[in-house]
């Protein structure tokens, strides 16, 4: 507008302002206290707060005082919807993972966040400089306080370490999604409320027992990744509608010799390591995954919890949509795990199989278990999809299978 023009932004109710202003960073939306006396006090009251952190800002002592004081100096009285704190240690101009004292800091800036009681969104994402060890880097760990809202509905987490009573969500009675990413995980999870988890690359430190994941109204599931122990998927799940469990070779419940975790080397830390025999004679993943009706499961080459579940498969008594993929070699050669669902999968409508790239070098096995021959009419089936590789000679091994199920060709499609 004109200089000498009618100020036409600040005569628009503060309920526009307002929106406005929610998709600006902290510091930004603070400086339009100096646009007019009619901005003077909107940032107090402002509906979403984002502090991105002051990128190359040489004064840290200035970043933290002024998070601390845009937290003090909100209005009360004013609704606070969202609240996300993103920071890498360069936010201290420090260079070097967080220091104890920034560690403090920022569990004061997280406290006075949710006495604000943010009604959507609740996130602390934070960042660690790239190192050539990967273990050189540190998470900011949160005081093991309870998290307690009764309003908050979303919480993401990101390179933070987490301990069991703030992993306790019976304080959170509104929080419905939850999303970890790149996270030490020390302790169970439990939340009568949540009903969407997104956990990616956790770090599970809870030798030397297995974490467990324990939420009676959880809705959709993904794992993707459990560095250390795959955790314990409780069973009461019974509302459990989509899960996708990735295993990858940073879990180590990983055995290059046997797929069943017991190579008899006492000098392997998969099979005789901490939390190797905890829920042995038990189900880790598959009994609180049966409830899906839809489900992606990944598992590496060499991780053997799946193997060792099949011993206790549950029924899937309400599976419609199954794929399977990056199989181990052992896992191709007698399709055990294919087998098991078939058997267990009464009302399966769509199964995927992707065969992955077979290994150079053999796994040697010790099978310990084959399924129970039990047969389903499949009448629900409608199509089965291999994609597999040229040439690939599994894929003739699971025509085979199929065909022993009674499952017709004419349902199974092969893409290569």
């Amino acid at each position: 507008m004109d200089s000498g023009g009618p100020d036409l932004i600040s005569a628009l109710p503060d309920e526009l302002i307002h929106h406005v202003l929610s998709f600006l960073r902290a510091h930004e939306v603070v400086r339009t206290c100096a646009l007019a006396r009619r901005w003077r006090e909107l940032w107090r009251s402002a509906p979403a707060l984002r502090v991105t952190g002051a990128k190359g800002c040489k004064n840290s002592g200035w970043f933290i005082n002024f998070v601390r004081h845009l937290l003090q100096r909100r209005d009360a009285s004013a609704h606070l919807d969202s609240f996300e704190l993103d920071l890498d240690e360069r936010d201290f101009d420090f260079n070097k993972p967080f220091l104890p004292a920034n560690e403090w800091h920022v569990n004061g800036w997280f406290q006075l966040a949710v006495a604000c009681g943010p009604r959507v969104l609740l996130a602390l994402r934070t960042t660690s400089a790239i190192y050539e060890n990967p273990d050189d880097y540190k998470t900011l760990e949160l005081l093991n306080l309870p998290l307690i809202s009764r309003h908050i509905t979303r919480l993401e987490l990101q390179m933070v370490s987490v301990r069991g009573r703030t992993l306790n969500f019976s304080g959170c009675p509104a929080l419905v999604d939850l999303r970890m990413e790149e996270c030490d995980i020390m302790g169970n999870i439990f939340s009568p409320s949540l009903k969407r988890l997104s956990i990616i690359s956790g770090y599970f430190r809870t030798d030397p027992f297995r974490a467990r994941i324990c939420l009676p109204s959880l809705v959709s599931l993904e794992l993707i990744g459990a560095m250390r122990r795959a955790p314990v998927l409780c069973e009461s799940m019974p509302l459990l509608v989509s899960a996708i469990v990735r295993l990858d070779s940073t879990c180590v419940d990983s055995c290059p010799k046997n797929d069943y975790g017991d190579c008899h080397n006492r000098q392997c830390y998969a099979c005789y390591g901490a939390g190797a025999y905890d829920r042995r004679g038990q189900s880790v993943l598959l009994n609180g995954l049966s409830e899906a009706a839809e489900l992606e499961l990944s598992v590496d080459s060499q991780v053997f919890v799946i193997n060792r579940d099949l011993k206790f498969c549950p029924t899937f008594s309400k599976l419609k949509t199954l794929l399977l993929s990056e199989w181990c070699p052992s896992i191709a050669s007698d399709l055990n795990v294919l087998s098991c669902f078939l058997q267990h999968s009464p009302v399966l409508e769509k199964l995927t199989l992707q065969l992955s790239q077979v290994p150079k070098v053999p796994v040697e096995t010790q099978r310990s278990y084959i399924p129970s021959k039990q047969y389903f009419t499949f009448s629900h089936l409608k199509l089965v999809e291999i994609k597999c590789n040229e040439d690939d000679e599994r894929a003739r091994k699971v025509l085979n299978i199929l065909s022993t199920y009674g499952i017709p060709l004419k349902k199974v499609n092969i893409s290569r």
